[in-house]
């Protein structure tokens, strides 16, 4: 799970962003987070695919991405086995739901913990989504976003940290493909694009 603390350094406009004309510097925050993701991609990978690695591609900060909503907790929390990028299947449970709304709509997301991984982080809350971009602009098997949790049952989600799953990238891991109840009707434009060539 180290990518989950991990991003990419894009100063000014990237090239991606050419169609989209130039965007304000992003914030200092957020230049550190996309940094610390592209270098934790890169330290992942076999030593020739980091050499060739460019950067990643991010859609441009947009803090209206940047949301809170209350977490329904779910009481028991549901079982239930994910399946994963390797043919496994990852057990987990379902402890709640919020809903959030973002600038394409409103959308109820499930949130989970995951079983295999809960002695070593027993607080993490797992949030996969996948939007209308899945497959052109976003990855296909969907993305993931992570949760602060906030004082009354709130949580803060910020989509501009949205980030790809390992296996984008071509790194072996078991990554949850996102379960079809957190799809997305609209595309969710923040965080981390669809990889290029990779």
């Amino acid at each position: 799970m180290a990518s989950v603390r991990v991003a990419a350094a894009l100063l000014g406009c990237g090239t991606f962003l050419a169609a989209a004309g130039c965007r304000p510097s992003l914030p200092r925050a957020e230049r550190e987070w996309r940094a610390e993701r592209l270098q934790g991609v890169r330290q992942s990978l076999p030593e020739g695919a980091a050499a060739t690695l460019g950067d990643l591609r991010f859609f441009p900060y947009d803090p209206r991405y940047r949301v809170k909503g209350l977490l329904e907790r779910i009481s028991p929390p549901e079982p239930l086995r994910l399946a994963a990028s390797d043919g496994s299947v990852r057990p987990a449970h379902r402890v709640g739901r919020v809903r959030v709304n973002l600038p394409g709509g409103q959308a109820v997301l499930a949130v989970y913990q995951l079983d295999d991984i809960r002695d070593r982080y027993p607080d993490y809350l797992f949030l996969p989504f996948r939007d209308a971009g899945a497959g052109r602009e976003t990855y296909g098997a969907g993305r993931y976003v992570d949760l602060v949790e906030l004082a009354g049952g709130m949580v803060e989600i910020d989509f501009n940290r949205a980030y790809n799953p390992d296996c984008a990238y071509g790194i072996a891991a078991q990554c949850p493909i996102t379960p079809k109840e957190n799809t997305v009707s609209f595309v969710v434009r923040a965080g981390e694009m669809t990889p290029g060539d990779h």
